[in-house]
């Protein structure tokens, strides 16, 4: 099994395959001395410690095609408690106990702090640093332009004038994901933070204004990505919008890009759709990612059990007509899809050997019920619904590890992790080695 030396040997000799005299972290990052993007690897999985390294809980990074794992002792100081919001080139952005944001490199131990939540208007640091002291009413009437909050099912309820959250609370209920702009580094990036519902709206910084400067989202957004020099996102609403930055004010503002997706939320079937993602094809087309479950009755030898079942939707905007429309695609060619709390990304199988085509891998992406189990230090089997007779999980699914065949429509665990800790969350890692 290849030491956690392996990262390094990899980020140097991107340096030196590269060695035209600029500047060297780029390579690191993923891009080559004239700017074009080198070849990134499929992403690995960043996991927890096992039980077996009892307070130990150094991270590990697993490679999905190839079984390769190294421990990322490079990183080993912000990496074991610290949640990943966000992957890009090669560096993650991290969020530690006391609600700081970090990028953080696994192949170099290089990490930079990012500008400070306060930096919001309406978010105010606790005396002792403890706590955070949040604004709701500011906040909504910047999102909503001054108007009250819809009366709908796309604004989840509002809490209570102040909301007051711990340092540590801030990664659970207030961040969301951190997307990254391409081949970032701490002295040359651009962010895009989304926040928890029912804030929802996204804030912009730069390496140049290390400040957070909110954007208003009527919609409220659940998730983003950097696509072809621009940041997309779509809404609670199925809205898709492209993010563009007034380069005299800094003011991020966003143009619709697609029609309306239409979803369904529910119907006689028991199908409840859990979380929407946005992604683009290898061949720069959009597409959205639907996370979905349904209740099924599982017969055993003695009793029946309601249990829950995960499965995906894609939809994809075809561009070939005059007026773009989304159409449903139970098959994506040659191309899988990876969805967590910190990435949504579609990478060629044809490039990539190993990785299964036409499938969605997942993790559990829900930070705040994560954060559940392991404060009331519940065993790493996911939780949920607890059968008296059974005693087990029986929504274990939403929990896995897992790939998705959309053309199958099932999902098969990934296997073979050992018995891991329930935290942090385990996440995506996209490296960009040659």
């Amino acid at each position: 099994m290849p030491t956690s030396r392996t990262l390094r040997r990899r980020a140097q000799r991107q340096r030196a395959k590269a060695a035209a005299g600029s500047d060297p972290m780029a390579e690191v990052n993923g891009a080559s001395p004239s700017g074009k993007l080198l070849k990134p690897e499929p992403p690995w999985l960043i996991l927890p410690g096992t039980i077996e390294d009892g307070n130990n809980e150094r991270a590990t990074l697993l490679s999905i095609t190839g079984g390769e794992a190294t421990n990322a002792r490079a990183v080993e100081a912000a990496m074991p408690r610290d949640v990943v919001l966000g992957s890009e080139g090669g560096w993650l952005v991290t969020a530690d106990g006391r609600g700081t944001l970090y990028m953080a490199n696994p192949a170099t131990g290089a990490q930079a702090e990012m500008p400070a939540i306060a930096t919001i208007p309406f978010v105010h640091p606790g005396h002792s640093g403890n706590w955070f002291v949040i604004k709701v009413e500011p906040f909504l009437q910047f999102r909503f332009g001054g108007a009250p909050p819809p009366d709908d099912k796309t604004c989840s309820p509002i809490p209570s004038r102040t909301n007051t959250l711990t340092a540590a609370q801030m990664r659970q209920w207030f961040y969301r994901k951190v997307v990254l702009s391409a081949s970032p580094r701490p002295e040359n990036y651009t962010a895009m933070l989304i926040l928890e519902r029912p804030f929802s709206v996204p804030a912009f910084a730069t390496a140049e204004d290390p400040s957070w400067r909110m954007a208003p989202s009527k919609d409220g957004i659940e998730d983003a990505i950097h696509h072809d020099g621009r940041f997309y996102s779509i809404s609670y609403s199925g809205q898709i919008e492209a993010w563009n930055r007034n380069v005299e004010t800094g003011e991020f503002t966003s143009t619709v890009v697609a029609p309306r997706l239409t979803i369904v939320d529910g119907d006689n079937n028991n199908n409840k759709l859990l979380r929407k993602y946005i992604a683009a094809l290898p061949d720069g087309r959009l597409m959205a990612v639907l996370k979905c479950t349904k209740d099924v009755i599982d017969k055993g030898d003695y009793l029946s059990r309601k249990v829950t079942r995960v499965f995906f939707k894609v939809h994809i905007l075809d561009d070939g007509h005059n007026n773009r429309q989304w159409e449903e695609a139970r098959d994506i060619g040659d191309a899988a899809l990876f969805v967590g709390v910190n990435a949504s990304l579609c990478v060629s199988t044809k490039e990539h050997p190993g990785i299964r085509a036409g499938c969605v891998y997942y993790t559990d992406d829900e930070i705040g019920e994560a954060t559940v189990r392991h404060e009331h230090r519940m065993p790493c089997e996911p939780y949920g619904r607890y059968h008296p007779v059974y005693g087990k999980d029986l929504n274990e699914e939403l929990r896995y590890l897992a790939v998705y065949s959309l053309k199958n429509g099932t999902a098969a665990r990934i296997t073979d992790l050992g018995e891991r800790r329930c935290w942090p969350p385990a996440a995506w890692v996209t490296p960009a080695f040659l």
